[in-house]
């Protein structure tokens, strides 16, 4: 695999470079550009050592999602190499990564387990019941990473009834130290804070810093400023969606499309090396095999040269979020009018929560990945049972 140096572009291939998508000339000049290179090798540091945080334990730079997947997937992710495993309370399916975890035979050692606290569970006196409930169903004595999901609270039992003013989590952060002091979290963080919220913590958070910020970033998507900001307070940051939700969009950037055909990579790849690269942890999530085995692979290369990363960098557009902010989780970036829906939003669901039951989020999340599980669990045993059959006729056939 070459690791060779993009020749100096120059001004005006610069200034190209970070225009819009190219069209076929212009996609050929790039290939061009990119085939101007001379075999270069220096000396880099390793991306396949695993990111040490600032409470001093290490976590895999490339570990795997969870969300939607079930317990065979699972335990195929783990086969394939997988040691970290991004869970949350509200994907419902802790319990399948407990079993699957469980039959590996994985020492525990060698894992990296997160899990994020929902929505409604960021009162102090709700946080230890949370974790402890997660220990159970993950069948472990504790997290290595433990988040706030998002950056707002709601009332326990509701949704969109917001709990106080958004980003404000120093009670809930408190219990989260204590919880990192008795040992059933090794490590804390969040999920999804802006600059803003992220900094209010940090000089909230009395004992513990938060290690990690996972937040999106994807080449459509690459939240720089916020990366950069992280990465400047000590604070990690893990890329969810690093592939950018449909990986066939990678293919319409022809700088990446270029860089990976220049290193025989896979888009896939050479868009987590990016992330890598610049210092950003990846939880890519697939169901397929193959794309699981080139993921795990990514931290094995290929290793971009400062002219890769210079052009990819510089090509960047803003971009956009997978999910628009339209109730105002983010109030320093949301649009007015969005802000003003998610207070309508609140009005009118703290009202109906006044009146009617209040909802188990966590528990209807997990009944649904259950009755899913059972749904797969059916299918795969049909598959089967239909593949063995078909066996026996054709060495029945084959017997006459």
């Amino acid at each position: 695999m070459p690791n060779a140096k993009v020749a100096e572009p120059g001004a005006a291939a610069e200034a190209w470079a970070a225009s819009e998508p190219a069209d076929d000339a212009r996609l050929a000049r790039m290939r061009a550009l990119l085939e101007q290179s001379s075999p270069k090798k220096a000396p880099r540091a390793s991306y396949q050592d695993p990111m040490v945080l600032s409470s001093g334990y290490a976590m895999p730079r490339v570990g795997l999602g969870t969300a939607h997947l079930f317990e065979a997937q699972i335990a195929a992710d783990l086969a394939a190499g997988a040691r970290h495993l991004d869970c949350a309370r509200i994907y419902g399916n802790e319990a399948a990564v407990g079993r699957a975890v469980r039959a590996s035979g994985v020492p525990r050692c060698e894992l990296f387990l997160t899990t994020k606290l929902w929505m409604d569970e960021a009162r102090p006196e709700r946080v230890a019941a949370a974790l402890d409930d997660s220990l159970a169903q993950l069948q472990t004595s504790y997290v290595d990473l433990l988040l706030i999901h998002w950056p707002l609270k709601f009332r326990p039992g509701t949704v969109l009834a917001r709990d106080g003013a958004v980003g404000d989590f120093s009670a809930t952060w408190a219990a989260m130290e204590a919880l990192a002091a008795s040992g059933k979290a090794r490590s804390l963080g969040v999920s999804n804070f802006d600059e803003a919220q992220l900094s209010r913590l940090l000089d909230d958070a009395k004992k513990i810093p938060p290690a990690v910020n996972q937040v999106e970033a994807h080449p459509q998507f690459p939240n720089q400023a916020l990366v950069d900001f992280c990465l400047s307070r000590d604070v990690a940051v893990v890329a969810w969606g690093p592939l950018g939700g449909d990986p066939r969009r990678l293919g319409e950037d022809s700088m990446l499309w270029a860089t990976a055909k220049m290193h025989a990579a896979s888009l896939c790849r050479c868009a987590l090396r990016w992330n890598l690269e610049r210092g950003v942890a990846v939880i890519p999530k697939s169901t397929r095999p193959a794309h699981v085995a080139d993921a795990l692979a990514a931290t094995a290369g290929p290793r971009l040269t400062a002219d890769d990363r210079r052009l990819l960098a510089d090509s960047r557009r803003r971009g956009s979020r997978r999910f628009p902010d339209v109730i105002g989780v983010w109030p320093a970036t949301a649009f007015v009018g969005f802000r003003l829906v998610g207070w309508w939003l609140h009005v009118v669901f703290s009202a109906l929560f006044a009146v009617v039951p209040g909802v188990d989020a966590v528990g209807f999340a997990r009944a649904r990945a259950a009755r899913k599980e059972r749904r797969y669990a059916a299918a795969v045993a049909a598959r089967d049972a239909a593949a063995d059959a078909k066996r026996d006729a054709a060495a029945d056939a084959k017997r006459d």
